[in-house]
């Protein structure tokens, strides 16, 4: 469905994002640096919500080497409390990255590096997470990161950036489709990572003279 030009010239219509935003907010939405100084304090032992970072989603890890906030400062950052299902985008570093949040099943709330985005009911959030992951939205978000030493991207940036809009049943189909081929893949991965097990313990029976 995308190639590098491909989402341009099917004829679909296109809007800029923020125009598919019913939400576009980050940390620093809840008030000034001192404001939240002295509300939120970030603790390395699990307390009562999970800080969710790019580290975290980039390694897959909600577990371990996490960063937590007690409840007080969970409610308190109100405006970047994450559900799941939203699209997160790194605005520095590696800016421009974009991830699916998972849902996690417990209190998460936004870290400071990210941007959070809940999209509006003319879109599938799955749609615009692939396609701003496959090259021509790579390509779209690159040009507006600016920086040549630490990049950056900001929020004007992101909400002018041009989309796609297909009709929502073929986003549907388009994003069952990816899932279906991401479960086969994880399957695959799976079945690899036993299989290197079980060479390793042949391996090792092996030198041992067991065979």
């Amino acid at each position: 469905m995308f190639g590098n030009n491909a989402p341009l010239e099917s004829g679909w219509d296109t809007v800029s994002f923020g125009n598919l935003m019913e939400v576009l907010t980050d940390y620093h939405a809840n008030g000034s640096y001192e404001i939240l100084r002295d509300n939120v304090v970030l603790k390395n032992q699990i307390d009562h919500a999970l800080m969710i970072r790019t580290t975290d989603l980039e390694n897959n890890n909600f577990q371990n080497n996490c960063i937590y906030i007690d409840e007080k400062a969970y409610n308190f950052l109100s405006k970047s409390k994450v559900y799941g299902g939203e699209i997160l985008i790194n605005k520095i570093g590696s800016a421009g990255k974009v991830y699916l949040m998972p849902y996690l099943k417990r209190p998460v709330s936004l870290g400071m590096n990210a941007f959070l985005i809940r999209l509006n009911n003319k879109v599938n959030t799955s749609f615009i997470y692939y396609f701003l992951t496959f090259s021509y939205g790579k390509e779209a978000i690159n040009k507006n990161v600016k920086g040549a030493v630490t990049k950056t991207i900001t929020k004007e940036a992101i909400r002018g950036i041009t989309i796609p809009v297909p009709p929502l049943y073929l986003q549907e189909e388009f994003s069952h489709r990816v899932e279906a081929v991401e479960k086969l893949k994880a399957v695959h991965r799976a079945s690899l990572s036993e299989l290197d097990a079980l060479f390793a313990s042949l391996q090792h029976r092996a030198f041992r003279g067991e065979l």
